[in-house]
């Protein structure tokens, strides 16, 4: 790169300059993007909502957020209509829409929620004795769970086998998210006895100040293997909060909000709840963990929490179904997940060769990624030569679209 003078640099360009003309009152959308909202005004209009501190121990008897019941025992919400457990997808839909929430009954059979719990008790004990465990103040999580047994994926794909709400699932979560959604992250939520209480958030809060108003652009699918109270803490949810952050809009206030519940619940049964709803892990007071695990979806051009095109095990990779790719964002399409340009043609949709981008994971896991770097008209033989990773994408994609057609 060549080393320009700074004499030579028009003043305008100065460090200095921009400086000078870029006092607060004078940058763009600062006040929006420095309000804090709608969370600021959450915590000053509700500040019963303010999360414990971490050095004291919990205080109860004093109106914490997480000081509270289930609905059905709660004085302010006994008298609701609160979503119950339901197998019937027409209640659901209302629950969803009014409440922000829904209960899927018996979304996992009683040999699929036994394998489920089983597996994640395991894998918590393994990683406590491997010393790779991640403590949160609530509880253990284990995450990246595609990579830690065959049910985890067929949840992703809502394979039957795996959860037998499956299909469901996947019509709910269509209406919601839009068919070509990709699976942000799924990770088991463990609150342990004597854990502290989550600060109650909003999962789709990374896009605040933005608020979407008319439908979220992430939905949460929780998998519940063990039965949920006040208890052994129940995720704690306050029931239509998701219509106070809608009503706030981009940037706006929210007001007074009513109090939490905790989640009550069989095992077996499927939450499934709206991005914007506000909600954190429970105060477990029982003497054994607690776990759940959440699925969030989001929209495709969404930069997901998990990074999975890095973190997806290579057999797990090389044995996944189309849909799994997909759903792990191995399908690249214009305007996200492209791979040195190739997937700027792709449409997003499940099978699209053109947005196909295992070539260039496959080529990182067997060490042979070769990258396109500087060339011009009069570069080396060897150089216009090589098997560059991006031209076998490209012929891949070719191959797959004449397959496609016959």
């Amino acid at each position: 790169m060549e080393d320009t003078a700074p004499s030579s640099i028009p003043r305008a360009f100065w460090p200095e300059t921009v400086a000078a003309w870029s006092e607060a009152q004078d940058q763009l959308f600062r006040s929006f993007w420095r309000s804090g909202q709608p969370l600021k005004s959450m915590l000053e209009n509700n500040p019963w909502l303010q999360p414990p501190s971490l050095k004291e121990p919990l205080v109860w008897g004093q109106g914490g957020y997480w000081d509270t019941a289930v609905g059905r025992e709660h004085a302010y919400w006994q008298d609701q209509d609160l979503p119950q457990a339901t197998q019937d997808i027409v209640q659901m839909r209302k629950d969803f829409a009014r409440w922000g929430y829904c209960l899927i009954e018996d979304g996992l059979s009683p040999a699929q929620c036994q394998a489920f719990l089983q597996r994640l008790l395991n894998q918590a004990e393994g990683e406590m004795a491997a010393g790779i465990q991640q403590i949160t103040p609530s509880g253990q999580y284990v995450n990246t769970l595609i990579n830690k047994g065959d049910q985890f994926a067929g949840c992703i794909q809502h394979d039957p086998r795996a959860v037998q709400a499956g299909p469901l699932l996947e019509q709910l979560t269509d209406e919601t998210l839009g068919k070509g959604w990709i699976c942000h992250s799924f990770l088991a939520n463990g609150a342990d006895p004597g854990g502290y209480p989550q600060a109650l958030h909003m999962d789709q809060g990374p896009l605040l100040p933005w608020v979407t108003e008319e439908a979220p652009a992430l939905v949460n699918t929780m998998f519940i293997p063990q039965d949920v109270d006040a208890w052994n803490g129940g995720t704690l949810i306050i029931p239509g909060s998701h219509k106070a952050v809608i009503d706030a809009g981009g940037g706006g206030v929210i007001e007074a909000l009513p109090p939490t519940i905790n989640l009550e619940a069989k095992a077996g049964t499927i939450l499934f709840f709206d991005g914007r709803l506000i909600h954190g892990t429970g105060v477990n007071r029982s003497d054994r963990k607690r776990f759940v695990a959440t699925m969030s979806n989001v929209k495709p051009w969404m930069r997901t929490q998990e990074n999975w095109v890095v973190s997806v095990a290579p057999d797990i990779l090389a044995q996944a179904s189309p849909k799994l790719r997909h759903r792990l964002g191995f399908q690249a399409l214009t305007y996200g997940s492209t791979v040195e340009g190739f997937g700027l043609a792709g449409n997003g949709r499940l099978e699209d060769p053109w947005g196909d981008i295992r070539t260039f994971r496959e080529a990182v896991d067997q060490g042979d990624y070769e990258r396109v770097r500087s060339l011009s008209g009069s570069s080396s033989p060897d150089q216009l030569q090589r098997n560059y990773t991006v031209g076998q994408a490209m012929r891949r994609a070719k191959a797959g679209h004449k397959r496609q057609k016959t």
